[in-house]
């Protein structure tokens, strides 16, 4: 990958991490900021909710406080004269000043005069909520203080949904005591009363009684979580629409207020086109400074080192380039190029130094592989040597034995058989007789001695009968002699063996056998021997304590060197596998057609 792509691709990843953080400080810290804004304007104008209704309450109280403080009024609660009923609360004065209820008790409890009015349909209504004649002390709407002044105000619920209910004490006109009942006024808090308050703060909100069956069921989990609450609630209904609940508090607990307000989400939309707009320019500014920085880079950096790296290359060419350029800036491309044109120069006075040095080590060379192809061939001849020099070994040591067999111990024979006959033949006394059997028997044993230096020298066995015979016998020998368990396994086809390979292979395991007991302090012995299709393998196992090869064969001995050099003339091998304690195994691979003819 060229230098131009990996600084454009890091300079896409800058952009690239630069997008994403800005992205998070969008997602993370200004968004967040917008939501909290809109929920402060949610509650804002929920606020302005709360304060309308209070509003339209404290209004109504003060409409019930100027009603009840009237002579008329106040004459009626005494003598209940049906002409100020039917002078002044008439149908008119329900719709004009938009009242549902109108009541008259005495100061205890009774009701003097009462009317609920519909104002949608123009007709009364007949609420079983207060058909009683009489409230009782306690009730909520007599709930007042000794001062003419007091009041109860508030929401009331009733069967009909949510009523604006005032409760002055009647009193005269120059608000003078004492009180002599209650004057008590009320709306219904109905859609229509909701519309005018909602054209009143600008906000879209309504209101439900906490116990109101009518609330939508999945707003009632949001109903239970705001009574819960001491604040508002927030429920994001969907991208367009923000719902914040509250809790207005009626004069009884069964009385308290729901309301809702709908808020558009006019500043999440604003927030959400805003992001978008920044972050789109973001991108664009982005781009544009990557444009700039690129473009610069490449003049500043990347052309000048393109250049460098073309001229570097050109160096391994037969004719490499000039470099001109750079040299006579002062930055570090300048101080780089100067470099390497110094370097150059240097690396072509050592080109020609070494030029001239491998003239010499080429002469050199040839010189070493003429004495190494010399001192191989005299290696060669010296393998081949040995291996003739073993074979005329054993031609000796056979025609040797041979003269001690058929010579000296046959006249040792003769010797023993005539010094028989002469004692049989003589009458010699006692002491006559034991010095010739003393004779005799020292001739049997010269003649014992003498067949058993025939067989060490050259066992006739090995000659008559081949090499696995021959084999067992070096091994029962050597258990009879040494005490060590010996065992030879596997077999062998005799015929593809010729007579110096069987040599060469018994006077070899007779050398490891006496190593064995030498060295290895062993109690157990095997020889295995084993034919594969163009080799013969013969495998020699001990128990003993073993050795370190690698360390072994640093100073490796002149037997086991002789093996190994015999073997290796005939295109043979041999190897030991040892570790300290666990024994010895040593095999030899003996090909069937031998390099050299004997």
């Amino acid at each position: 990958m060229k230098l131009k792509t990996k600084i454009l691709g890091v300079l896409l990843a800058i952009l690239l991490l630069y997008g994403i953080l800005s992205y998070g400080i969008e997602c993370f810290v200004v968004f967040p900021s917008f939501v909290l804004q809109e929920r402060l304007e949610a509650e804002k104008d929920l606020n302005r909710c709360l304060e309308a209704l209070r509003r339209e309450i404290h209004y109504l109280d003060e409409f019930v406080h100027d009603w009840a403080a009237w002579d008329d009024a106040y004459a009626f609660v005494q003598n209940t004269n049906m002409d100020f009923i039917r002078s002044n609360l008439v149908r008119t004065t329900f719709i004009d000043n938009r009242l549902n209820l109108i009541m008259l008790l005495d100061l205890d409890g009774r009701v003097l005069w009462e009317k609920m009015f519909d104002l949608r349909t123009g007709l009364e209504l007949n609420s079983t909520q207060f058909r009683d004649d009489r409230f009782p002390l306690s009730h909520v709407f007599m709930a007042h203080t000794k001062d003419i002044e007091s009041s109860v105000a508030g929401v009331y619920g009733t069967q009909k949904g949510p009523l604006l209910v005032a409760s002055r004490p009647v009193i005269r006109s120059l608000h003078q005591g004492p009180a002599k009942g209650y004057l008590i006024m009320g709306r219904f808090l109905n859609e229509a009363y909701m519309k005018i308050l909602t054209d009143q703060t600008k906000v879209d909100h309504r209101y439900w009684l906490s116990q109101d069956p009518s609330i939508p069921a999945e707003s009632r989990s949001i109903f239970e979580r705001v009574q819960k609450n001491s604040g508002p609630v927030f429920e994001e209904q969907d991208k367009s629409m923000l719902f914040v609940y509250n809790v207005f508090k009626g004069l009884t607990s069964s009385s308290d207020l729901i309301i809702r307000a709908e808020i558009p989400r006019q500043i999440m939309k604003y927030a959400k086109n805003t992001m978008f707009l920044v972050l789109i320019s973001t991108v664009l500014a982005g781009f544009t400074l990557l444009f700039v920085m690129f473009f610069l880079l490449n003049q500043v950096v990347i052309d000048p080192l393109g250049k460098l790296t073309a001229w570097v290359v050109s160096l391994g060419s037969a004719k490499p380039t000039l470099f001109p350029f750079c040299l006579n800036r002062n930055d570090e491309i300048g101080i780089l190029c100067f470099a390497f044109q110094t370097l150059f120069n240097k690396l072509t006075q050592v080109h020609k130094n070494l030029q001239e040095i491998n003239l010499r080590l080429n002469h050199e060379i040839r010189e070493r592989k003429s004495y190494e192809e010399k001192l191989q061939s005299q290696q060669t001849r010296l393998r081949h040597l040995t291996y003739k020099l073993l074979l005329t070994e054993e031609r000796e040591r056979r025609r040797l034995a041979s003269e001690l067999h058929d010579q000296i111990s046959q006249n040792l024979a003769i010797c023993q058989l005539k010094l028989s006959m002469l004692r049989e033949s003589w009458a010699v006394n006692t002491a006559q007789a034991r010095e010739m059997n003393e004779i005799e028997d020292k001739l049997e044993e010269i003649i014992q001695e003498t067949r058993t230096l025939t067989f060490e020298i050259s066992p006739p066995i090995l000659y008559e009968l081949g090499l696995k015979p021959a084999l067992e016998w070096l091994l029962e020998t050597t258990c009879r002699e040494h005490g060590i368990d010996t065992f030879l396994e596997g077999d062998l086809e005799g015929d593809r063996l010729d007579n110096s390979l069987s040599i060469l292979i018994f006077r070899t395991v007779r050398e490891l056998l006496h190593n064995i007991i030498k060295h290895a302090n062993a109690s157990e012995t095997t020889v295995r021997l084993s034919q594969g299709a163009n080799f013969f393998e013969i495998c020699v196992t001990d128990n003993g304590i073993g050795f370190d090869p690698e360390k072994q064969y640093k100073n490796i001995g002149f037997g086991l060197f002789s093996i190994r050099e015999r073997f290796s003339s005939i295109g043979g091998e041999f190897s030991i596998l040892s570790k300290s304690g666990e024994g010895t195994r040593a095999i030899l691979k003996v090909p069937y057609n031998l390099k050299h003819t004997v």
